[in-house]
């Protein structure tokens, strides 16, 4: 993850994100108190906590980008220490937690090299470990990310990831449908573009590495860094487009992915888009 151009990439997202017309952060609502977690992820949060939230615990966020949800779940009472490997958004996150008067510890990271001894200070002192949305696509080493995870947790702590599901990662467009990111992991794809997934209209223009992630290759991935998997959710329905140009937002107002039709002329069965990873490092005997 650490190469220069995604480095470069997420710099200019941390300096930018927050700053102008978005879909993904109100820095007002913010700091007024009123934005929150969403639902999903508090479910989420609520199978990684056995159901008692993260009121006291110790809450690793790796790849905070500029730390929104560092700052909810301080707010939720969690002790949080915010993980990235972008100084800039470390820095947007330190200043933003000032102005919602919430403390956060940060540490500059590549988030594969958890594990190292570099990282020592911190191994074994979490209960949780959070990561959401954008996350794994950008990790070369998917093993060494759960390693670190792992790493992370002392034991009975709990992974929870909340991810991109592999299937709305594929397709660039819906109208015509181009298909042009791997299901499975097949190497390094590299990709130009401009824009950001907060605002496709963004004066930014990007040159990134990614990589696809199966939902198998990441549970196994788990499994081979020594997590016990407690829970693995496929959610056909998110309360906002995590693509940002992907979805289309239905008359209930959940956003969903649907290609084709269905039988008989009725609206196409929705397609999975996000999924939720709960697993545990075992206790010591």
């Amino acid at each position: 993850m650490a190469d220069s151009g995604n480095l470069g990439h997420w710099e200019d997202l941390a300096a930018f994100h927050g700053t102008g017309n978005d879909i993904y952060y109100d820095i007002p609502a913010l700091i007024s108190g009123g934005m929150s977690l969403r639902p999903m992820e508090v479910d989420a949060l609520g199978l990684a906590t056995r159901g008692l939230g993260v009121d006291g615990l110790a809450v690793a966020h790796v790849q905070s980008h500029i730390g929104i949800d560092s700052i909810h779940l301080a707010r939720l009472g969690a002790h949080v220490t915010a993980f990235d490997f972008s100084p800039t958004a470390l820095a947007r996150l330190r200043d933003l937690a000032a102005q919602c008067d919430v403390e956060i510890r940060t540490v500059q990271a590549d988030s594969q090299e958890l594990a190292s001894a570099a990282f020592a200070e911190y191994q074994g002192e979490f209960d949780v470990v959070y990561a959401t949305i954008g996350v794994v696509s950008w990790i070369a080493d998917l093993e060494a990310w759960m390693r670190g995870a792992a790493a992370l947790l002392r034991p009975g702590g709990r992974l929870m990831l909340l991810e991109l599901h592999p299937l709305v990662c594929m397709p660039e467009k819906t109208d015509p449908l181009v298909v042009d990111f791997p299901y499975v992991n097949d190497g390094l794809r590299h990709y130009e573009g401009t824009g950001s997934y907060a605002n496709p209209d963004a004066d930014l223009t990007w040159s990134i590495e990614q990589y696809g992630w199966s939902i198998g290759e990441t549970v196994n991935a788990a499994i081979d860094a020594g997590l016990a998997i407690v829970r693995l959710i496929e959610h056909v329905e998110a309360p906002f487009d995590p693509r940002g140009d992907i979805l289309v937002q239905e008359d209930d107002g959940m956003f969903r992915l649907r290609l084709g039709t269905g039988a008989n002329g009725a609206p196409a069965e929705p397609l999975p888009v996000l999924f939720t990873l709960v697993a545990e490092r075992p206790a010591v005997a």
